[in-house]
């Protein structure tokens, strides 16, 4: 193997200034030596086709082109056709079906000639009054709801007024007489201040009465005049329906929005039971723990479930009951407490104001008295 010393005999330094340069035949030969020689990068020459003839054959070739029919072997045979056998029953039915549109046409055409003004007149009265019905119907079910609405939200209204009010104070059992707060008294006054507000708007909602039922009167049904009579008056029913029908809407819409604020204010006042629980824990902090988790309990009963219709009541009842029981169980520690710190003040007392005993010695004898004698009697008395 060739080292790179013989391609390059004038050393890594041949091209510094002041030497001369030399013929680099002897390169190219080291190199074509080592790899050989250089191959020819140009591709196979190709003929060049010739265009000008290939255009003329293409422009004969158009010239001369002429269509071409494709044939088939039965082609030239002409088509058969099958002979048809005649059908009786086909033949009945079609005849049949010809003499009914033959008739129906009869038929229609005699009533149009004879049909009078009135017969189609007392046609359109009809589909009037069945509207009519309908819509007397309709109207009749729906003031039945808003009435009965009307009357179960105002009994539900009351019933919770009267359980928030005797719900949210008790005897007080350390005193005869007086009484204890059971509640938060300002939200017990924004749920009543609520509750009031909607059963005033209830009271206000004056529900108007629903028409008469349509009856149709006594009429010439063939007479034009009479039947036109009674389509004006069916008319005129149906616009007094749908006026009222309107009002009822009207009345729904306004019987609908009276609910929600109350229904916040009496949420928001139950949410207030968690809070006086623990105040009345912080209050009453001598009573039984199990009397102070059941008041929990109830205060969570009152939260989670809704204050109105009876269940409300109940819970409403449950933790006022609780609360009394925490309250006097309280008032008996108390008591308690106060009973025996007023024995131990009496001991006390007593012990301090007994006299104290004599601990000295006599220095001269008891005198003992001679009891007087009642036989002797005194000087200067006695029989003479």
């Amino acid at each position: 193997m060739t080292g790179l010393s013989a391609l390059f005999p004038n050393g890594p330094r041949s091209d510094a200034p002041g030497r001369a340069q030399l013929d680099d035949h002897h390169t190219v030969r080291r190199l074509r030596e080592m790899i050989g020689e250089p191959r020819d990068t140009r591709g196979p020459v190709r003929p060049l086709a010739d265009t000008d003839a290939l255009m003329r054959r293409v422009e004969a070739a158009a010239k001369n082109a002429a269509p071409i029919a494709v044939g088939t072997a039965d082609a030239s045979r002409p088509a058969t056709r099958t002979r048809r056998r005649w059908d009786p029953l086909a033949t009945s039915v079609g005849a049949l079906a010809v003499v009914a549109a033959v008739a129906a046409a009869a038929v229609g055409g005699v009533q149009m000639a004879t049909a009078s003004p009135a017969a189609s007149s007392l046609v359109s009265l009809e589909a009037d009054e069945a509207t009519l019905q309908n819509a007397h119907q309709a109207l009749t079910a729906t003031r039945n709801r808003i009435v009965s609405d009307i009357e179960t939200q105002t009994a539900a209204a009351a019933l919770l007024r009267s359980a928030l009010v005797s719900t949210s104070t008790a005897p007080d059992p350390a005193s005869d007489g007086d009484v204890i707060p059971v509640t938060d008294p300002t939200a017990l006054a924004t749920a009543l201040a609520a509750v009031d507000a909607y059963a005033a708007g209830l009271a206000a909602i004056t529900v108007p009465k629903v028409p008469a039922e349509y009856r149709r009167g006594d009429i010439d049904e063939e007479s034009l005049e009479d039947v036109g009579s009674a389509i004006d008056g069916a008319q005129e029913k149906l616009v007094a329906l749908d006026g009222v029908t309107t009002e009822m809407r009207s009345i729904r819409t306004q019987l609908d929005a009276l609910r929600p604020p109350a229904d916040a204010a009496v949420a928001a006042y139950a949410a207030t039971f968690a809070g006086s629980a623990e105040a009345a824990k912080s209050g009453f902090p001598d009573a039984d723990d199990a009397l102070q988790a059941r008041l929990a309990e109830a205060a969570a009963r009152v939260g989670a479930s809704g204050l109105w219709g009876a269940a409300g009541v109940t819970a409403l009842e449950g933790y006022r009951d609780a609360f009394v029981a925490v309250a006097a169980d309280q008032a008996q520690v108390d008591a308690e407490q106060e009973q025996s710190s007023r024995q131990t003040t009496r001991r006390t007392d007593t012990q301090e104001s007994a006299p104290p005993s004599d601990t000295t010695t006599p220095t001269d004898p008891p005198v003992t008295e001679t009891p007087p004698d009642t036989e002797t009697p005194p000087e200067g008395e006695g029989t003479p």
